[in-house]
Formats: structure tokens, C-alpha cells, sequence
């Protein structure tokens, strides 16, 4: 009788031991499903690329709104952020973003650009993907190279 009251009080044991094991475990996935799903959200979303500026960030970040604001109607502001010296534009196909931030070195910054621009149909997959990675390439490099220019200063592109 004792060693049957020690076997149901040990499977018990184990039973809520294994559920508590797989409620910790779902309620982890739960916690990781929002990560992930952000991730493949922004996978292959544009085309992205850094560069470092031998300027102040907040010089860099004022260069980036005066050329926006130049060529306005043509070009609108979607999205401001001057505390996180943030800025995101369009002309109403292709999207662009620009976030600059203070670099470790004195009066050096670094700025990334992440360009967007829609499929193009009718064409194969693969070289509809390829032809629109390289527009993203070169609006995004464009970009650096204007406030490079703006800002009269040499810049080093850092990741492609």
C-alpha cells in the first residue's frame, strides 16, 4: 500500500512537473513570436547602407531636412524625428530613410540609409529582384553622396 501511494505521489509529480515545463516553454514562444515575426517583416525590405561623416550628427541631420525640404512638393516628408535625428521620405514611389548618430569619435558621425523601391511587374522573379536591389543600391548611395556634398566633406562608406 505504501509503495503505491510513493508510485501515484512520483507520476503526479512528474505530470505537473511536465506541464509546467511546456506552459514555460509555449509562454517563451509567445514571448519570441513578436521578434521573429518583426524579422521576417523586415526582411528584404529595401536595401540599406552606412557610411561615416567627419561632421557633427546634428550638422548631418540638419543637411538631411534642408535637402528634403528643398525639393519639396516633390518630394514629402513622412516621418520626423528630431530627437532621434530620424528622417523618412518619399515622392510618392520610392522611400527613403535616414537616421544619423553620434559617432564614438569626436565630430564624426555615422548615417544610414535605407532605400525602398516597389517591384516592378511583368519580369521574371529573379531579375525583377535583382534589377530592384540594384535601384535601392544606388538611390541609397545617392543619398550619402548628396549629403557628402551638401556638407562638402568626404565620406566613407562602410557597409554596402
Amino acid at each position: 500500500m505504501i509503495s503505491l501511494r510513493k508510485k501515484s505521489f512520483y507520476g503526479s509529480l512528474s505530470i505537473v512537473l511536465t506541464s509546467m515545463v511546456l506552459a514555460m516553454s509555449a509562454m517563451g514562444l509567445i514571448f519570441l513570436a513578436p521578434v521573429v515575426a518583426y524579422k521576417y517583416a523586415t526582411k528584404d525590405k529595401g536595401y540599406e547602407a552606412t557610411a561615416e561623416m567627419p561632421a557633427p550628427a546634428e550638422k548631418v541631420y540638419s543637411a538631411a531636412v534642408a535637402a528634403a525640404e528643398e525639393k519639396a512638393p516633390k518630394i514629402q516628408i513622412l516621418k520626423k524625428e528630431d530627437e532621434n535625428m530620424f528622417l523618412e521620405v518619399t515622392d510618392g514611389v520610392q522611400t527613403a530613410s535616414v537616421k544619423v548618430e553620434k559617432a564614438a569619435e569626436e565630430g564624426k558621425s555615422g548615417i544610414t540609409v535605407k532605400a525602398t523601391i516597389p517591384k516592378e511587374e511583368g519580369q521574371e522573379k529573379e531579375k525583377a529582384k535583382e534589377m530592384q536591389k540594384e535601384k535601392e543600391k544606388e538611390l541609397a548611395l545617392r543619398i550619402i553622396h548628396l549629403l557628402c556634398a551638401k556638407l562638402e566633406v568626404e565620406c566613407t562608406v562602410t557597409k554596402e
